[in-house]
């Protein structure tokens, strides 16, 4: 019997993020039966529960803490520690999640023999690609890698652009595990849920302008939910606005079945999105979508899951407000976004992607 393969993914840390969520599930379904994993991450930020679920699944994590300068230099000073990290673990493959992480490891894979794989999951980069040497870096490492996957067709597409050959680049679906849908809600309000971290690209200060031109004749609410800096801002633009009495900004979300319990209607506004996680977990617990028409965000909202929208308050309005006026609406987009994401992102299927990406990415080593 061929034993697993000894597979090391690098990420830049383990947050509560959506990405992060993705690459727990994938080790959490795959090892140890049909990997072996280690977990390397560039920073110490990890969340306790996906520390606890390492430490169930025997999997090793080694957490490198940051060089103390600006983030855009500290691949420098990251390469030689991680470069020490794979010559000691030497795996069958490397997958790199994100790119900082890409960068980082590519140098060590290359100079170790070892096939790498990357993971692509943005449609825009890293904020650190506006310094020419760091863009320059991170493209070189996708385009040395010897699979670059993307979790939906706009991230493949970016990927492309970016100068990846096409085929060696493989459209990996974020995958999802199955859950009971939740009933339709009969509370007398309709209630908005929007679950992002506090970032300005989220596009939470889009979604208040547009609370304030909604015109619908049954009550409503709005609460935002998330970790960052920004929240104090969104609290304060909420009063600043008028919109007291009708939305919140909440912090984290632990319990993402108890939230949309709460919840009528998953809003979600980014300026760009490779494969919205947070629509997706609404869509499968039978929730209508709304979403702005950026990245992957339109292959998550198909016109039977929700209604995509421009980035312009008046028409994200409209839309809302159309909701909030009509349970059926919302009834029958709820089911056709919890079949969709049920096709779509089943999570067995996107594992199986993952691995054989792998085991590709390995049989092409020369």
């Amino acid at each position: 019997m061929t034993e697993p393969r000894r597979v090391l993914f690098v990420i830049g840390g383990l947050g509560r993020g959506g990405s992060e969520r993705q690459l727990m599930q994938l080790i959490g379904a795959a090892h140890p039966d049909r990997i072996r994993a280690t977990v390397l991450t560039l920073s110490t930020v990890c969340d306790p529960d996906h520390a606890a679920q390492l430490r169930r699944l025997g999997v090793e994590l080694i957490q490198l803490p940051p060089a103390p300068i600006p983030r855009a230099a500290r691949p420098a000073v990251s390469v030689p520690r991680v470069f020490g990290v794979v010559r000691r673990l030497r795996p069958d493959a490397v997958y790199a999640w994100l790119e900082e992480a890409s960068t980082t490891v590519a140098p060590a894979a290359r100079a170790l023999g070892i096939p790498l794989v990357v993971a692509r999951r943005s449609v825009c980069g890293s904020p650190a690609e506006r310094l020419a040497f760091y863009r320059a870096s991170i493209r070189l490492a996708e385009r040395g890698a010897r699979i670059v996957t993307g979790n939906s067709e706009a991230v493949v597409a970016e990927a492309e652009a970016r100068g990846v050959p096409g085929e060696r680049v493989r459209l990996v679906p974020n995958g999802h595990p199955p859950v009971e849908p939740l009933p339709q809600r009969d509370a007398g309000e309709v209630a908005l849920g929007y679950l992002a971290n506090y970032r300005a690209e989220k596009g939470q200060e889009r979604f208040l302008a547009a609370l304030e031109l909604v015109a619908a004749h049954t009550p409503w609410r709005a609460d935002l939910a998330g970790a960052g800096e920004l929240r104090k801002g969104i609290e304060q633009s909420i009063v600043a606005r008028g919109l007291g009495d009708r939305a919140t900004a909440h912090g984290p979300v632990s319990d993402l079945r108890r939230f949309w319990e709460d919840h009528d209607v998953a809003v979600l506004l980014s300026d760009d999105e490779g494969s919205p996680n947070v629509l997706i977990e609404a869509a499968m617990l039978g929730r209508p979508l709304v979403g702005t028409d950026a990245g992957g965000t339109s292959e998550v909202i198909p016109p039977d899951a929700g209604l995509l929208v421009p980035h312009e308050p008046a028409a994200i309005a409209a839309a809302l407000s159309r909701l909030i006026d009509d349970p059926a609406l919302r009834r029958r987009l709820g089911e056709g976004a919890r079949r969709h994401a049920g096709e779509r992102y089943d999570l067995d299927r996107s594992v199986a992607a993952h691995l054989r990406a792998i085991e590709e990415a390995v049989g092409t080593a020369p």
